[in-house]
C-alpha cells in the first residue's frame, strides 16, 4: 500500500501512525503532482483524508475477522 502525499502534514502523520499501529505494510510516496493525499492499495485509491480514514477503519474491522491457525 502506498501513502501518497505532496507535503507531509500532521494529518498525513496521523494516517501513517494508524498504519504503523496496525502493522500494515505501506510505503510513503512524496509526489509533487498529488493534489490530494491518497492511499493506493493495488488498483484501488482512497483519495482525501476522510476516505483514507474510512479505508483504515475498514481494514481495522477486517483484522478482527482474521484467525490464527497453528497448522
Amino acid at each position: 500500500m502506498d501513502l501518497v502525499y505532496k507535503i507531509k502534514t500532521s494529518k498525513i502523520k496521523a494516517i501513517e501512525d494508524r498504519l504503523k499501529n496496525m502493522s500494515l505494510a505501506y510505503k510513503l510516496v512524496e509526489s509533487k503532482d498529488a493534489d490530494l493525499p491518497a492511499l493506493v492499495d493495488g488498483n484501488k485509491s482512497y483519495v482525501g483524508y476522510y476516505k483514507m480514514h474510512q479505508y483504515v477503519d475498514l481494514l481495522d474491522r477486517e483484522k478482527e475477522k482474521w484467525y490464527y491457525c497453528d497448522c
